[in-house]
Order: structure tokens, then C-alpha cells, then sequence
């Protein structure tokens, strides 16, 4: 049996509070995601939720437990090791879209390929074939600002998938977009799952937006409440 992509093992995260004293964010959280899920991390503000995700994407590390990423041991990496296994494993799509608003969207999708030394012309046919998988094959000589908030995010899911990493960690990714804009994301992220076969987590507040995923997270007080398969989660929610 393949080993899980994920697997968090009694992972804690605390922080120094005053002179002597710690306050304890997440407590033992022990929890495995395989190649291929779909899964929300969803829980009010202030639960964990982006403590936990700032882990699970190695920009942070666990004060205690472990964090295995891909079957690596985090914890037994230095930072230059962790953002190597970052950079190979994981694209990011952020809330704020996180575009360079000087460079074309073409430049933005090509910016991962740059760091990772491909040439001009891989980097140009990569980023202008990402670019037609999320519907924007027409806009690579656009820049960030000529574009609406869907598209940006689009822009800004392409660019994620640019080293064509096994994992998408989404946080909030459609925090600034309407409801109808939401909606053609969150099928955008659907289908790179179900016919790409990425695994994608993503955090959330929303239901509407957690129900597009197969499983829930549901994180509270740094404490994981339940995680099982959403539509039963959030239908007891609203019972």
C-alpha cells in the first residue's frame, strides 16, 4: 500500500507568550490525506485553521509531533532542504491572488519555471498551455490589473501548477471573488482533481465553498472536531 502524501502524527504548534509561558494553538492533531482527495480544512476564525495550513505548506514547522510530506520527515530537514521539497511538491493559490501587477499573466505562470532554471521557451510554452487549461488562453499578454478577480485567480491557479506539483494547498481561494465567480473557481479546482488528479486542501470558512471538496477537516479551538465526508458533516451541521 502507497504511503499517504499527508500524514500529520500528534502535530502541536505553540508560540512564546511573556517571559516563561507558551499558548498552544493545535493540540495532537493526528490525521493522513492520500494521493488523489479532495479535502476542506474549515473552522471559525481563530480555530487553527491557518496555523495548520501554514504547516502543511512547510512555511512553518510543528513546536512538537510530525509532519510527513510525500514521505519526507519534515522535521529532519534544513530550510533549504524544507523549500526544496516546498517548491517541488506544492502549489500555492492564495486569498490576495499574490500577482505581479508590471508583469504580463504569461511572466506570472512562468515565474515558478524561471526559479526552477527551464529556458525562455519551455517557460513560455508551459505558462501559455496552463493558461488554456484554465480558460485564459486569450490573455497571456494581459497584466494582473486588466483582468477581473476570477480571472486573476485563475491566472494565479495556473501559476501554482506550473512545476506540475503533486499537491494544491488553496487559502481561502475565493475569499475576494462574488458567488457566481466562486462557484466557476471551485469547479475549476473539481475538475484539475477528478481529471488531473491533484490533491487539493484547501481552508475555508464557508460551507458552500467546503462542500465542493469530498472530505472535511472541521477544526476547532486547535482541536480537529470531526473529518469524514463533507456532505454528511455539513448536513448534520444543519439538521
Amino acid at each position: 500500500m502507497p504511503s499517504p502524501l499527508i500524514e500529520v502524527v500528534d502535530l502541536v504548534k505553540s508560540y512564546p507568550v511573556g517571559d516563561s509561558g507558551t499558548l498552544e494553538i493545535l493540540h495532537r492533531l493526528n490525521f493522513t490525506i492520500d494521493a488523489g482527495e479532495f479535502v476542506a480544512i474549515m473552522g471559525p476564525s481563530g480555530s487553527g485553521k491557518s496555523t495548520l495550513m501554514n504547516i502543511l505548506g512547510c512555511l512553518d514547522i510543528p513546536s512538537d509531533g510530525r509532519y510527513v510530506l510525500n514521505g519526507t520527515d519534515t522535521a529532519r530537514l534544513d530550510p533549504d532542504e524544507l523549500a526544496a521539497l516546498r517548491n517541488r511538491t506544492i502549489g500555492f493559490v492564495f486569498q490576495g491572488f499574490n500577482l505581479l501587477p508590471r508583469k504580463t499573466v504569461e511572466d506570472n505562470v512562468a515565474l515558478p519555471l524561471l526559479y526552477a532554471g527551464a529556458s525562455r521557451d519551455e517557460r513560455q510554452a508551459r505558462a501559455r498551455e496552463l493558461l488554456r487549461q484554465v480558460g485564459l488562453g486569450h490573455r497571456v499578454g494581459h497584466k494582473p490589473p486588466q483582468l477581473s478577480g476570477g480571472q486573476q485567480q485563475r491566472v494565479a491557479i495556473a501559476r501554482a501548477l506550473a512545476n506540475s506539483p503533486p499537491l494544491i494547498l488553496a487559502d481561502e481561494p475565493t475569499g475576494n471573488l462574488d458567488t457566481h465567480t466562486s462557484e466557476e473557481i471551485m469547479a475549476l479546482f473539481e475538475r484539475l482533481n477528478r481529471d488531473e488528479g491533484l490533491t487539493i486542501v484547501l481552508v475555508t470558512h464557508e460551507p458552500d465553498v467546503a462542500r465542493h471538496a469530498q472530505r472535511l477537516i472541521h477544526v476547532v479551538d486547535g482541536h480537529i472536531a470531526e473529518d469524514g465526508p463533507v456532505k454528511t458533516i455539513l448536513r448534520r451541521a444543519h439538521a
